[in-house]
């Protein structure tokens, strides 16, 4: 392991997809970069565990590759024989059956009082729409943009339900503003397509995705490690401290690291903690009111193949533990070992030990066709994400924006899913690394 400097020109704290791209993009600028992260690994989240023959990610990481310049980065590393290119195969299990994702455009299959409601809420909202909608004139909670622009009976039967299940809190206290980008909105004529079984669109920015044939997710980062250097990349550096007066940074082993510039990834909360009594306390105030949802979920191990074929499966009514159910091995069968498959199941209850959990999600896997005996299951091993869903609170905007507009004022940038504080892919933490160093290097 390489030593750490005690000093150093640009300084990047967190070695995930963010942070690697922050570094990488500077050393093309001509930069001499060097990153520290707590971990033994590069990538954050963006994570592989191997066991007895399993490879799991944390939870599902398809990714998603929009952007050309991210795009040639990411082949040009792995090189392009390195992934598969998957169209995405996912449903929703809701009324004891399976319907398409997204819910909203796909209604055949459910009981016939099911799809009556939520065509006739479906109706009743188009009609009460406005010709033209702004964003500032849209319902301000997430429960109430749910019921404008798709009805009651949508918003009951899945929408308000699943979200609550996902963000740990009723979607009444979710803002709208976050939900632009990821929520599929179709014309009410999809809608009833869908209701009679002719709608045959993918819907959603992800109905296709790339995954690697052979070691999961994590090896995009470790090709990506590679480029950077593992000479600048400095793991088991746990920061414990950050004096940006001083620009020196404090690890957990007694060193110190001065910098001229320095890039923060890991989560926002965490480093406005760290800069510890410089930052001001209105800004500490702002800091407190920035919280996020954890996941919880179970790596599953199961003997022969599953009985559905999705990559994911949304789970929305509450009396499931449930929320998600993917399988790594549907999406590419060498994640588990030849004949035998992988879940990974997530979990609404995150208070429950998961442990105890294990009897009633395997009784829902069974009731969804996954397995059909509950002794296919060779292992469940529990598995936690902190700060996984930041939750966009009526509070979020205005204490995200106060905190980062600080930091900017002092000269420093804290960028990516969990640095910024947002909800958003791999592919944005590369896109976010890469903004950063034009930036810095343009400085």
């Amino acid at each position: 392991m390489p030593a750490r400097p005690a000093s150093v020109d640009t300084l990047v704290i967190g070695a995930g997809l963010a942070g690697l791209s922050a570094a990488w993009h500077l050393q093309q600028g001509g930069a001499v970069v060097h990153v520290v992260d707590a971990a033994d690994h590069v990538g954050g989240k963006a994570k592989s565990e191997q066991y007895e023959g399993f490879t799991f990610d944390v939870t599902g990481h398809w990714l998603h590759l929009r952007d050309p310049g991210i795009r040639d980065l990411v082949l040009g590393l792995c090189g392009d024989d390195h992934f598969m290119r998957i169209e995405r195969l996912s449903r929703i299990w809701s009324n004891g059956v399976y319907t398409r994702y997204p819910f909203q455009a796909n209604l055949y299959g459910l009981p016939p009082e099911v799809v009556h409601a939520c065509l006739m809420g479906a109706i009743a909202a188009d009609r009460a729409l406005p010709a033209e909608v702004a964003i500032a004139d849209e319902p301000e909670n997430f429960a109430d943009w749910i019921r404008f622009y798709f009805g009651e009976g949508i918003a009951e039967h899945f929408m308000v339900p699943y979200n609550a299940k996902l963000w740990g809190v009723p979607a009444e206290r979710i803002t709208s503003r976050w939900c632009q980008r990821f929520v599929p909105r179709p014309r009410l004529s999809d809608i009833v397509a869908g209701a009679v079984g002719c709608n045959e669109k993918a819907m959603g920015y992800n109905a296709t995705f790339l995954y690697p044939k052979q070691g999961g997710i994590q090896t995009v980062a470790e090709a990506l490690g590679d480029a950077v250097g593992r000479d600048v990349i400095h793991l088991e550096a746990e920061v414990v401290g950050v004096d940006h007066g001083a620009r020196t940074v404090h690890y957990a082993d007694g060193t110190r690291t001065t910098y001229r510039r320095l890039v923060n990834t890991i989560s926002l909360t965490r480093f406005v903690d760290l800069l510890g009594a410089a930052v001001p306390a209105e800004v500490r105030a702002a800091r407190a009111k920035l919280w996020a949802t954890e996941v919880v979920y179970l790596n599953v191990g199961v003997e022969g193949p599953l009985g559905q074929p999705d990559h994911w499966i949304y789970v929305p009514e509450p009396a499931w533990p449930m929320y998600r159910v993917g399988s790594f091995s549907n999406a590419n069968p060498a994640m588990a070992p030849a004949g035998d498959s992988s879940l990974y199941v997530e979990l609404a209850d995150r208070e429950t030990p998961p442990e105890a959990l294990v009897p009633r999600v395997t009784e829902g896997l069974i009731a969804m066709g996954l397995i059909d005996d509950a002794r296919r299951v060779r292992f469940a091993h529990a598995r936690r994400i902190p700060d996984a869903y930041v939750v966009y609170d009526f509070a979020y905007h205005d204490a995200r924006d106060a905190v980062h507009g600080w930091l900017g004022a002092q000269g420093l940038r804290s960028i990516g899913r969990y640095g910024d504080w947002n909800y958003s892919s791999m592919e944005d933490a590369l896109i976010d690394g890469r903004r950063t160093a034009a930036e810095l290097l343009e400085s």
